[in-house]
């Protein structure tokens, strides 16, 4: 299935595995080269992912073919995602090291 028909799929059920599965198999290397850009490789770049994917399907009810490539929205949320991860654990990691002073 391609990517499109994949997030036709999530945006009626963003629960489907089958189209997400898919999604991923299309957008694999773009999907795990933004998340070792922020986050390398290992635990925590795999807990990264699975949030980056549910973020995708969460969101693919805005998706819009005709005004924005399936790639450009893949893109847009993976990164959004992963700045967000990244601030979260940069002030969860300042908040430890403060709060022990």
């Amino acid at each position: 299935m391609k990517t499109e028909k994949a997030l036709a799929r999530l945006a009626s059920n963003h629960l489907d595995d089958a189209a997400l599965a898919e999604l991923y198999r299309n957008d694999k290397v773009k999907i795990d080269g933004i998340i070792t850009q922020w986050f390398g490789k290992g635990t925590i770049a795999t807990d990264a992912l699975s949030r980056v994917l549910v973020r995708i399907a969460e969101n693919a009810v805005h998706f819009r073919p005709q005004f924005q490539k399936s790639e450009d929205f893949i893109v847009g949320h993976a990164v959004q995602e992963c700045q967000r991860l990244y601030s979260e654990a940069n002030t969860r990691i300042a908040l430890a090291h403060f709060s022990r002073g």
